[in-house]
C-alpha cells in the first residue's frame, strides 16, 4: 500500500535528517519534525513525493546545516530564499521535500494540523481526494479551505486535554506556578474559543533550581532561548535577563516556561516599574488549577496589535473584554497609558 511505503521512507529519511542536523534538546537545530502533507495521509491520492516538515532554530538555515543538507542531496527551492515564513528544499531525486519554518509560527503548526485533522475525518478526506484529481486544482486555495474547519475539529477534540497534561505534570512541584498565555483567557471564560498550539507556565525566577530539579527528575530535556538560539540549561547555570523561558522536551510532549520577577509584587519584564499586587496577579479554578491574572496576559499582548502574524492576540482581547471586572480593567488601562500611551486599547477600556 502506497502509504505505508510513505510512512516507511519517511522514517528513515528523517533518520538521516536527524543525524545530520540533531535535535535542540541533543545540541542540533532541529525542534520539531513531522511527515506533513499527503503522503501522511492514509487514503489520500498524492504525488509520490514524501513532504517533511522541521521546525528549526535558527531559522533561516545557516551555512552549516545548509551545506549538511546539500551533502544529503537537497537543494533549496527558488523561490523560497528569501521568506520570512518558510524555505523549501527538494531531494535530487524528487522523492522528498522539505518545509523549513521557524519555530512557534502559525504556519508551522496549521501544517500539521490539517495532517492531524485529515487523518481523524473520513468525510474531510474523501472531499480532499475527489478535488486533488482535478489537475488544475491550486493546492494553497484548498489548504486554506481546510484550515477553519481543521481548527474547530481541533478545538472539539482535544478541548482543554494538553491543559489538562501540563496541569497533571506540575501537579506535585514544590514551587508556586500558574498557567499563562492564552490559556488563562480561555479558563477565564470557561469554554475553549480557538486553537492553542502549546502551554505556557510562569514561575518565579528565585524557584527557577527547583523547576530545573523537577523536570530532571521527569526526564525532560531544558533548553533556553537566546539570541534568536536554543542553548542547553545546564544544571546550577543561573537564568538572568534577558533569558526569561525554559523549552522542556519529553519525546512529543514540550512545555513553555517562562522565567518571571515575583517575589513581594509582580513585575512587568519590558518594563519594571509595572507591578501588581501579589493577591490581583493570579485567579484559580473551580479544581484549582492557577492561571495568571488576565489583564496582565493582556499587557503581554497588547505589543503584536496591528502584527498580522499575530491577530490572534486583538481576537483575544475583544474576546476577554467582557470578563474583565473593573478593576482589572482599570488596571490594564494605567499599565498601557504609562508604556504605550497612543495604543488603540486604551479607549476600549
Amino acid at each position: 500500500m502506497a502509504s505505508q511505503i510513505w510512512k516507511e521512507q519517511y522514517e528513515s529519511e528523517r533518520d538521516h535528517l536527524l543525524e545530520a542536523l540533531g535535535r535542540v534538546t541533543d545540541g542540533g537545530i532541529i525542534e520539531s519534525i513531522q511527515h506533513i502533507g499527503a503522503t501522511s495521509v492514509p487514503g489520500i491520492q498524492g504525488f509520490p513525493c514524501v513532504d517533511i516538515g522541521l521546525a528549526v532554530w535558527p531559522f533561516p538555515f545557516e551555512a552549516g546545516p545548509k551545506s549538511r543538507l546539500e551533502a544529503l542531496g537537497y537543494q533549496i527551492v527558488d523561490g523560497f530564499t528569501e521568506s520570512l515564513q518558510q524555505q523549501r528544499f527538494r531531494h535530487e531525486s524528487g522523492s522528498f521535500q522539505l518545509f523549513i519554518f521557524e519555530p512557534g509560527i502559525g504556519d508551522w503548526y496549521d501544517f500539521v494540523l490539517v495532517g492531524d485533522y485529515l487523518r481523524h475525518n473520513d468525510a474531510a478526506r474523501d472531499d480532499v481526494s475527489a478535488k486533488k484529481s482535478n489537475a488544475a486544482l491550486d493546492k494553497s486555495v484548498l489548504f486554506a479551505e481546510l484550515l477553519p474547519n481543521a481548527h474547530q475539529w481541533w478545538i472539539d477534540h482535544y478541548g482543554f486535554t494538553p491543559l489538562d497534561a501540563v496541569t497533571n505534570e506540575l501537579k506535585e512541584a514544590s514551587f508556586p506556578w500558574f498557567i499563562a498565555g492564552g490559556w488563562t483567557l480561555e479558563l477565564l471564560a470557561g469554554r475553549l474559543q480557538r486553537v492553542h498550539h502549546d502551554v505556557d507556565v510562569i514561575i518565579p525566577r528565585h524557584s527557577q533550581f527547583e523547576l530545573q530539579k523537577y523536570l530532571l527528575a521527569r526526564d525532560w530535556k531544558s533548553i533556553t532561548p537566546f539570541e534568536k538560539r536554543l542553548e542547553s540549561w545546564p544544571p546550577h547555570m543561573r537564568l538572568e535577563l534577558r533569558r526569561h523561558q525554559v523549552h522542556a522536551h519529553r519525546g512529543d510532549d514540550f512545555i513553555d516556561f517562562l522565567i518571571t520577577d515575583i517575589h513581594e509584587v509582580w513585575r512587568y519584564r519590558r518594563e519594571p516599574l509595572i507591578i501588581r499586587a501579589l493577591e490581583r496577579m493570579s485567579l484559580s479554578t473551580e479544581s484549582g488549577i492557577p492561571y495568571l491574572a488576565p489583564e496582565l496576559v493582556l499587557l503581554f499582548k497588547s505589543r503584536n496589535t496591528g502584527n498580522n502574524e499575530r491577530a490572534k492576540d486583538q481576537t483575544d482581547f475583544e474576546r476577554t473584554l467582557p470578563h474583565l471586572e473593573p478593576e482589572r480593567r482599570a488596571w490594564l488601562r494605567w499599565a498601557l497609558t504609562a508604556t504605550a500611551p497612543d495604543h488603540p486599547w486604551i479607549s476600549q477600556l
